[in-house]
């Protein structure tokens, strides 16, 4: 049976040990009763006839497997496709602010070395590939929408809604000196400052491109954590502190208040 989505929500899990569901508030907030089988996915496809969601998996490689089937099954001509999960991000964002990406930079397509200062240079092999600029129309509706929403807060200093790079890599990383290497490699493909850091969309940006769609995607991801430490830690303490991930809630709870506002005005706008 053909199905006619208008959103499809891609969360990266819906289940990790001691994290909440990428998936659950979804599901609480939209009659999300009916599946659908999308061969290669690992999961089935979510539905109510309008909105759909389907998490890809964790990392690029997931995440463009997943997003390639779907496009291999579904007619994604007029569905606006969004990636709503956390991320991790620098010190100067409180945690559970919002960012929604305005360039998506595949970390991973670079050049290592075990000498050198810096020990990184750009990937002379791939050109221009691994970075994703989204529509900029699209993304500054987006925003402006966003700017409306109440975010959860907590603490001292209150969540931002922002936009930027978001850097993905499958490489999970945390400390001062990779976050400086990062830093260096937004500056070297003109796309800094970076916002966000995660695993999973430059994977989904590769594969709707490929059919077509990017024009149609966004990526919203709250903070859960800082990407190096904010104290004398050191990297591998702050890391497995226990409270390493008490923001993941807010932070998973704010993408999805902004980004149901987005589904919600452009459903209605139907």
């Amino acid at each position: 049976m053909a199905v006619d989505l208008h959103i499809l929500v891609l969360p990266a899990f819906e289940s990790l040990p001691s994290l909440p569901s990428e998936v659950a508030p979804w599901e609480a907030a939209y009659n999300l009763d009916t599946e659908m089988s999308v061969p290669g996915a690992p999961a089935p496809l979510r539905h109510d006839g309008d909105i759909g969601v389907l998490p890809t998996g964790v990392g690029k490689s997931a995440a463009a497997s997943t997003v390639a089937s779907v496009c291999a099954t579904l007619d994604l001509a007029d569905t606006l496709v969004l990636s709503v999960g956390v991320a991790g991000g620098p010190p100067s964002l409180p945690i559970g602010s919002v960012v929604i990406a305005e360039t998506i930079l595949d970390w991973d397509l670079k050049c290592r070395f075990d000498d050198g200062d810096p020990p990184l240079a750009t990937n002379p092999y791939v050109g221009d590939q691994g970075r994703y600029e989204l529509d900029e129309d699209r993304v500054d509706t987006a925003y402006e929408r966003a700017t409306h929403v109440e975010v959860d807060a907590e603490g001292e200093r209150s969540p931002v809604v922002t936009t930027g790079t978001n850097v993905c890599g499958d490489e999970l990383w945390h400390g001062r000196e990779l976050a400086e290497a990062v830093e260096w490699l937004t500056a070297e493909r003109d796309c800094p400052p970076y916002r966000a850091t995660e695993m999973e969309d430059a994977g989904t940006a590769t594969a709707l491109e490929r059919f077509g769609h990017l024009d149609r995607y966004l990526s919203i991801r709250g903070i859960a954590n800082h990407d190096r430490p904010t104290g004398d830690t050191s990297a591998r303490a702050s890391f497995f502190d226990p409270t390493f991930e008490a923001g993941f809630e807010r932070g998973l709870a704010n993408a999805v208040a902004v980004a149901r506002t987005i589904v919600e005005s452009t459903h209605s706008s139907r």
